[in-house]
């Protein structure tokens, strides 16, 4: 991820980018966890590569691309979950790093059902 100005070049890892937004995540009222398919989650657990878990990062002349996919808890408005947790990257990203966001993609991938 590039920033140009007048002074030089600002780069930001993946790595960064993925832990400002996996923070943001887990902040965000009604989310119960980052989600991963079942053979990410294996192969993420057998590399340690757990930063970008549930989350791609793509750019383009536009700015930003994010796809993540959460877990959220039982019996919350979903659609408003996903509303809040898009402006929450947002802000965070933008207020951070200053990087241009274009879009935020978020898939609900499963349900955290209460301790029963």
């Amino acid at each position: 991820m590039l920033i140009r100005s007048v002074l030089g070049n600002i780069t930001f890892s993946k790595a960064v980018v993925s832990k400002i937004i996996s923070k943001t995540v887990i902040a965000t009222a009604g989310v119960a966890a980052m989600s991963t398919g079942l053979i990410k989650g294996l192969a993420q657990k057998v590399t340690g590569n757990s930063l970008m878990s549930g989350i791609e990062l793509t750019t383009d002349d536009t700015g930003l691309n994010i796809s993540l996919s959460i877990t959220v808890h039982y019996g919350v408005r979903m659609q408003e979950v996903c509303k809040e947790l898009q402006q929450n990257i947002r802000a965070s990203l933008e207020k951070f790093t200053g990087l241009p966001i274009d879009v935020i993609h978020v898939k609900v991938e499963g349900i955290a059902l209460s301790g029963n």
